[in-house]
């Protein structure tokens, strides 16, 4: 793995994590539409290339197994 590809990875993830830090901030459930819900907004309000991390985010997660996440 490279430097630029390490570093997506890490972007992609760190949206994940801030959708479910909001969601646990709001007091909501953390399942995966809600996940999905979150990122989905975030991808509405990202600018440049914040765009595209998101919706890497919301694809992985849609093609995630529901084992674990409700």
């Amino acid at each position: 793995m490279d430097i630029n590809t390490s570093q997506v990875t890490d972007e992609i993830n760190m949206a994940i994590g801030r959708a479910v830090s909001h969601l646990i901030a709001a007091g909501k459930r953390v399942e995966k539409n809600s996940i999905l819900e979150q990122l989905i907004q975030f991808e509405k309000e990202a600018v440049d290339g914040n765009r595209q991390v998101y919706a890497t985010a919301i694809h992985l997660v849609l093609a995630s197994s529901t084992e674990g996440i409700n």
